[in-house]
């Protein structure tokens, strides 16, 4: 009696959010996670600008020696104002503790493009943990929608 599951393979996830504090503990534990393979970083306005973000996404990276670029999402809401959170998270979005410095360049790719390349190349079905503004899912699928079926689940960190 056999078991067939390779307990080696790790489960390709996209992590997609707009550090703060929230969003940088949940990429630790991601990191942490021995069976996830981080394929892609990607950003999106929310807890701040996607400026600030996007920055606190680099430093976060380097920090967990990730060792891949982020990718800049939307930089606003699709169908809303953006509303941002310096009262929580302060002005620089991730106000509080010393991070280090990026130590990648920002991706050449968009946060959508960056995403379909990833569930394009994959040869499993990929899993997107989104703990920020769902915009750069929606345009995802919006624009890929035959991509859709690559993917695992979404996780979502949801508010309102």
């Amino acid at each position: 009696m056999g078991n067939n599951i390779d307990t080696n393979k790790k489960i390709p996830v996209i992590l997609d959010g707009d550090p703060g504090h929230d969003d940088a503990i949940a990429w630790v534990l991601a990191k942490a996670c021995n069976e996830f393979d981080i394929k892609a970083i990607t950003t999106v306005a929310g807890n701040q600008t996607l400026d600030k973000v996007t920055y606190n996404a680099r430093r976060i990276a380097a920090l967990l020696k990730i060792d891949i670029e982020v990718a800049r999402g939307r930089k606003v809401p699709m169908l809303s104002d953006l509303i941002i959170a310096p009262n929580f998270h302060g002005e620089s979005g991730l106000d509080g503790p010393e991070l280090p410095e990026p130590n990648h360049e920002e991706s050449e790719l968009s946060a959508v493009e960056m995403m379909a390349k990833v569930l394009k190349e994959s040869k499993e079905k990929v899993i997107i943990v989104a703990t920020g503004p769902l915009s750069n899912v929606a345009a995802l699928l919006l624009s890929h929608p035959e991509l859709k079926e690559k993917i695992e689940i979404i996780s979502i960190m949801g508010g309102g």
